[in-house]
């Protein structure tokens, strides 16, 4: 019996346009009146889960920033896998040698370096240098829409960045060469994970800051058998996840690599991959 059904968000639940679907609204909303828990685990921070899934009006449970925290129904912070004080200043040292943008992630939002006087056409350049296709047509009304700005925390000085609590460390790339090198060197650190939610990005995280780990973590919390769970994703940052359980479904347009880590597969993101299974769940209870 399924009694908990998880998925990632970007490539997942939402379409290429990162919208919920209504046959997905839908086939979640059914999904959870016959009593099946339904669990978003998402590299997004919360208020970005939130932002995905607001006209669903389901705000479920939610794991976020890769399994660096989760949060109950009520929005309330129950576990936290933050990264080391020595693994941050370890991954700063190697955003230092190659200059590179970052993104620093706490509990209270995204948190970003920068001294200057002009902060969106900052932010707009940093969008146009490495970022999907719909955000670089028009950032600053993309950031608009996504609330980017009620959560962004600007510090002017790294000092005040590293004595945050940091969850997660993302950086994007244009150059596919240099993403490569700098994830070579970040593989020799000890303590982290790193994996990417999309070809130009690679995100950080505690080694015990995994969607897998975190729902492992959750199934101890709320008393779910491994084989009551399903999960279901697209990314790399899936894995960790799809690899834990048995009951784990790659989406149709997934890499290889992702599949084949998978036991299942359902249909694309494309072609409301998530409502076709669940409707596939329901049909078999």
């Amino acid at each position: 019996m399924i009694r908990l059904f998880v998925s990632d968000l970007d490539g997942t639940l939402l379409n290429d346009q990162h919208v919920l679907s209504d046959e997905n609204r839908k086939a979640v909303q059914l999904l959870r009146s016959k009593g099946i828990s339904f669990m978003p685990a998402s590299g997004r921070d919360y208020h970005g889960v939130q932002m995905a899934i607001e006209e669903s009006y389901l705000q479920p449970k939610a794991i976020c920033l890769n399994g660096a925290e989760f949060y109950d129904n009520d929005g309330k912070l129950l576990i936290s896998n933050p990264l080391s004080k020595d693994s941050v200043a370890a991954v700063q040292a190697v955003i230092d040698k190659y200059e590179l943008d970052a993104d620093y992630y706490t509990s209270l939002g995204r948190c970003i370096l920068y001294g200057g006087d002009d902060l969106k056409t900052h932010l707009i350049e940093r969008i146009k240098k490495a970022a999907p296709k719909e955000m670089r047509e028009d950032p600053l009304r993309f950031m608009e829409r996504i609330k980017f700005f009620d959560t962004l925390i600007v510090e002017k000085t790294i000092e005040g960045i590293l004595e945050r609590t940091i969850l997660k460390i993302e950086t994007r790339f244009d150059d596919l060469e240099l993403r490569e090198q700098v994830l070579q060197e970040l593989e020799t650190i000890e303590g982290i994970i790193t994996t990417s939610s999309s070809l130009h990005n690679l995100e950080i995280n505690s080694i015990e800051a995994t969607k897998g780990h975190m729902i492992e973590q959750v199934c101890e919390t709320y008393g779910y058998k491994k084989e009551e769970v399903i999960v279901i994703g697209d990314g790399m940052n899936d894995i960790p996840m799809l690899e834990r359980f048995p009951n784990s479904y790659a989406m149709g347009q997934a890499p290889q690599a992702v599949k084949d880590v998978a036991k299942f597969e359902t249909d694309s993101n494309a072609n409301d991959g998530v409502a076709k299974l669940i409707y596939k769940i329901l049909a078999e209870m």
